[in-house]
């Protein structure tokens, strides 16, 4: 019997040979072409070689059917039957190794659709498998879809069979296995075109993935179906957690896309590598969680807590509580109770930053901005957000107590507009309101907080705190009265009187007036007999003591959300209407189209000849022959039916102006319409009405004002009818475009023009710039030789002085070079002090004084009554509202360019206020310390540099000229002691203290900007040394 075992083992051996030679006769036989073929037929010489034939047709075959089709197949012939075998190989696999092994033998476009849908299936196998819970086999599927099938059918794959892959991917382990191979394919150093091509392939596929806003909800319902174990679906959900709210999936995308743009592969940039819309998605993600699954809202605390650590909180929870709005009705959940689920889970850092960035988006609204003379518009809009903030403080007590606790803070409520604060007034509780009008008082009077918080702080916490008086006073009136007879209150207006901050003051007298209208009786109310208190503002500050808010309801926010979403929408512009058809009398003319007239080719008549005259006359020399003319455009045609003979014509109306304005159809309608707005704005300013009812619509017509046709100098005439505008009404335009270039999802050089327009605006507002210069008639432009210039699209791009943010640059250059001249000339006069007998002084120059002296007066400076009030406060409050609210995501914290727009404008307006200015030193103190607070973004950039020590020497040469530099010495010590140091230390880092003309041309600027703030700071110096000495030292 010791045979046995090894003839066992022949057969087994010959078993294992004949079956692997049947294998690599499959295998060959899916690429033999060989067929009967007719005689009429020509059979080819090359066939096509396809492996797909083979596999599309699927069928169960059993072992003896195998046999039997082999054994009947002729020798020598694989035509038809040639491919029996491998239609009997089946691409339903009964188990998911089998559906493994099939993806990763290249199976063809059916095959893999029919074994991706098995593997989403639940009922596919026997036992049940899924891809949703963690497991190796679910990693090696997901595996082998990531790498091998994405990369080979990804591009070929219509929307409709991508779908399977999409859905074998929704689960925790493919997002992170298709980002971590995005990521992979970014940080590798060489790339090959086909790993271009796939990175963008895993880009679109896990765009495609995330693109639902229920999808953190449906996977989280196919763990909860497939996995049992509790401690590996606590895992799994930490997982998810970390995946979808870290920041992950931004990173590896930004950073994909930012490759792929230096490649020819063509790809969009998606929403998931900008963080706010990314943020967004995660609050709409949050929000169906919450409604679907309200049990489950630890998870949705976290992704939410999460996601507001993210940097863009204020875009997470407007995703958050819009998709609950939205979605109210579709659930039966109610939204107060999957609110206090939710923010009941939420950690307290979580959810005090819940609140506070509900209130930054609340207040980023457009209609929750409203200026001060606006107050019964803003009472429209304070019981609909007083609404949403109810419900809020009703999901959790914490969350009313937070309120009450940003209320008492001045740096928290100051970023919050006048509307949102109203309206959590009307929310907090009576037994509330007491302890937190005690706060605001003793806070407002505080020594040290008058005398260093910013003036936005300072007006934001006497706005609260009337206010709050005047809710109080309706429910308690003695609490009020006790209030006020309090010392704290008096010993703060009494601090308030004794500053030196001209607004502190008013704030001071204007609390303490309002306060005693409240408490006192008409004879004895607080009266302090100034004329300051009779102004708009004083009185609009007298009447917020007089304002009680109510809450709405929920519905009544749903609405104002809508028409809000729907005012910062860009205005549709209108449809023009074309003519299809010829018009002749009114009427429609059909038929052919009328032949053009015959032209004459003989001369009829007299003939003029043409003299030629060789003499030479001297006369004629001095005269100069006129330049080619242009070609006339509507000549160029031969055939005058294509002649255009409905031209626009000129806009008469300002509502004319607007409806071209907003043609993107017509670009002859639309030039027409950009070329005449500023001189019709100008025209209709000093007649009628026209233009001032409707300043700001057409205001923001312009700020969004783009250009569809490329018109010619269309940056600059922009900026013309920009400035036009503001000038119309500059008490209602000024402050609108303040706030308007803060606001708005504008672009940076539509903030820049805005902020440029301001400048310019308030320079000619004070008599400092011409109004021919600066808005030239367009009718009065001399037309040049076609072949002077580039074309229009390209001369835009290679001419800058068409940029028209190059005149606010000018302007601050030559503003800066008559600063620094006298310095200049003073320090060269002194040098040669020794050859004073000698100095001689010309008759050009004695005609220069005379000419001065007999020079014709200005005319008066109307910047300076309106600088503080229209111009420097509403741009220097809301830059420092958007700093607090957005911090470095702020563009005007991230991109120098517009910080040094904004500190230019601020300077130039400055000076063309001059020492004239109202309220000279309260601007004075704020501007000051702006410059200060912007010290680090300038040691980062040597333009926001340039830009802090022009705006430094303006603010030294008008305050030492307006206030006296011996008040600046004694008033503003700290801050001139402060710039001196750090002034030095830039002038010693530029130049090594010596002012040389060696080093690029922005070093010497900066080396000459230094030199002459440091020669002002010392005669600040010298001026108060000399009032200590008794004026013995000069």
């Amino acid at each position: 019997m010791d045979w046995f075992p090894s003839i066992t083992s022949i057969n087994n051996s010959f078993r294992k040979e004949c079956a692997l030679a049947e294998d690599m006769a499959d295998f060959l036989t899916a690429v033999k072409t060989v067929g009967k073929k007719s005689n009429d037929e020509v059979e080819p010489s090359l066939t096509a070689v396809s492996t797909r034939q083979v596999q599309d047709k699927v069928r169960k075959v059993e072992p003896h059917d195998l046999r039997t089709s082999r054994a009947d197949e002729p020798t020598g012939n694989h035509g038809e039957n040639g491919h029996s075998r491998k239609e009997a190989f089946t691409s339903t696999a009964t188990t998911p190794e089998e559906a493994l092994q099939v993806l990763r033998s290249q199976p063809d476009t059916d095959s893999l659709i029919r074994i991706l849908k098995q593997l989403q299936s639940e009922d596919a196998f026997k036992p049940a498998f899924s891809l949703h819970p963690p497991g190796p086999l679910q990693a090696q599927i997901i595996n082998a879809i990531v790498s091998q099938i994405i990369p080979a059918f990804w591009p070929s794959l219509e929307r409709n069979d991508r779908d399977p892959i999409i859905t074998c991917l929704t689960n925790v382990a493919g997002i992170s296995a298709v980002a971590a191979k995005v990521r992979l394919l970014s940080d590798s150093k060489q790339k090959s075109p086909g790993q271009a091509q796939e990175l963008a392939d895993l880009v679109s596929a896990l765009h495609d993935v995330l693109s639902s806003d229920d999808l953190v909800l449906r996977i989280l319902s196919g763990l909860a179906m497939s996995v049992i174990e509790k401690v590996k679906f606590q895992m799994a959900k930490k997982e998810l957690v970390s995946l979808i709210s870290s920041g992950k999936i931004i990173a590896a995308t930004a950073q994909a896309e930012d490759l792929l743009k230096s490649t020819d592969i063509k790809l969009d940039a998606t929403w998931m590598s900008r963080g706010t819309e990314y943020a967004a998605w995660i609050g709409r993600n949050v929000a169906n969680l919450s409604m679907r699954l309200p049990s489950d809202s630890e998870i949705a605390a976290q992704i939410l807590a999460r996601g507001l650590g993210l940097g863009y909180s204020i875009f997470v929870v407007k995703g958050f509580i819009g998709a609950l709005l939205e979605n109210q009705e579709s659930y039966s959940a109610e939204i107060d109770s999957v609110l206090k689920a939710t923010i009941g889970s939420l950690p307290a850092f979580a959810r005090n930053q819940l609140i506070e960035s509900t209130l930054l988006w609340l207040s980023s609204m457009p209609k929750s901005d409203v200026g001060t003379n606006q107050i019964s518009q803003a009472r429209d809009h304070v019981a609909p957000i007083a609404a949403l903030i109810d419900l809020l403080c009703k999901s959790n007590e914490s969350v009313r107590k937070q309120m009450v606790e940003i209320l008492a803070t001045p740096s928290r409520t100051s970023v919050l507009s006048f509307v949102v604060r109203r309206a959590c007034i009307a929310v907090v509780a009576d037994d509330d309101l007491q302890p937190l009008l005690e706060r605001l008082m003793a806070t407002f009077g505080d020594h040290l907080f008058v005398a260093h918080s910013p003036s936005v702080q300072q007006e934001s916490i006497a706005q609260t705190l009337l206010l709050v008086a005047g809710s109080l006073h309706h429910s308690t009136p003695t609490a009020v009265k006790m209030t006020a007879r309090s010392s704290s209150h008096m010993q703060g207006v009494s601090n308030r009187l004794d500053s030196t901050n001209a607004k502190a003051r008013w704030l001071g007298m204007v609390v303490g007036t309002a306060m005693s209208s409240l408490v006192d009786k008409e004879g004895s109310r607080m009266n302090f007999g100034t004329d300051e208190l009779k102004t708009n503002e004083g009185r609009w500050y007298l009447e917020l003591v007089k304002i009680n808010g109510y809450v709405g309801q929920l519905p009544d926010f749903v609405k104002f959300l809508q028409s809000s979403a729907g005012s910062v929408r860009r205005q549709k512009r209108t449809a023009q209407k074309t003519e299809q058809m010829p018009i002749l009398n009114g009427k429609l003319v059909f038929g052919p189209v009328k032949p053009p007239a015959p032209v004459q080719k003989e001369v009829i008549g007299d003939k003029v000849t043409e003299i030629f005259d060789d003499g030479s006359d001297e006369e004629d020399a001095d005269l100069k022959p006129y330049a080619k003319p242009d070609s006339d455009p509507e000549d160029s045609d031969e055939d005058a039916t294509l002649v255009t003979r409905n031209k626009p014509r000129a806009p008469v109306y300002v509502r004319d102006l607007m409806r071209m304005l907003q043609d993107d159809k017509n670009p002859e309608r639309f030039q027409m319409g950009v070329i005449h707005a500023p001189l019709l704005i100008r025209r209709k300013t000093s007649f009628g009405r026209e233009v001032t009812d409707h300043a700001e619509e057409i205001a923001t017509i312009l700020c969004n004002l783009q250009d569809p046709f490329e018109t010619e100098n269309f940056d600059e005439l922009k900026l013309q009818a920009l400035i036009a505008t503001i000038l119309s009404d500059v008490h209602i335009t000024a402050p609108w475009m303040s706030r308007q270039a803060f606001a708005g999802d504008y672009s940076l050089s539509q903030r820049c023009i805005m902020l440029s327009a301001l400048g310019l605006a308030g320079r000619e507002l004070a008599g400092c710039k011409n109004e021919d210069s600066l808005n030239p008639d367009p009718s009065s432009r001399k037309p040049t030789f076609p072949t002077k210039r580039l074309p229009s699209h390209l001369h835009a791009t290679y001419n800058p002085s068409d940029k028209s943010i190059k005149h606010l640059h000018d302007i601050s250059q030559k503003v800066e070079h008559g600063l620094i001249q006298p310095l200049a000339l003073s320090a060269a006069d002194k040098s040669t002090s020794h050859l004073d007998a000698v100095k001689v002084r010309t008759f050009s120059s004695r005609m220069a004084v005379e000419q001065q002296r007999t020079k014709r007066k200005l005319p008066p400076n109307e910047l300076a009554k309106i600088f503080g009030s229209h111009f420097f406060n509403p741009l220097v409050s809301r830059y420092h509202q958007e700093i607090a609210a957005y911090g470095s995501a702020s563009v005007f914290s991230s991109a120098p360019f517009v910080v040094v727009t904004l500190l230019k404008t601020l300077a130039l307006l400055f000076h063309a206020s001059g020492p004239a200015t109202a309220e000279l030193a309260d601007v004075t103190t704020v501007f000051w310390e702006l410059l200060l607070s912007v010290r680090t973004k300038a040691s980062g950039d040597i333009s926001i540099l340039q830009a802090v020590l022009f705006s430094f020497l303006t603010v030294l040469e008008i305050a030492g000229e307006g206030l006296g530099r011996e008040t600046l010495a004694r008033d503003y010590t700290k801050l001139v002691v402060e710039t001196q140091n750090w002034v030095e230390i830039v002038f010693e880092k530029t130049g090594g203290g010596q002012l040389v003309s060696e080093g690029s041309g922005d070093e010497v600027r900066v080396r000459t900007l230094a030199a002459g703030i440091l020669v002002r700071l010392r005669e600040v110096g010298d001026a108060w040394n000399k009032v200590l000495t008794g004026g013995m030292v000069g």
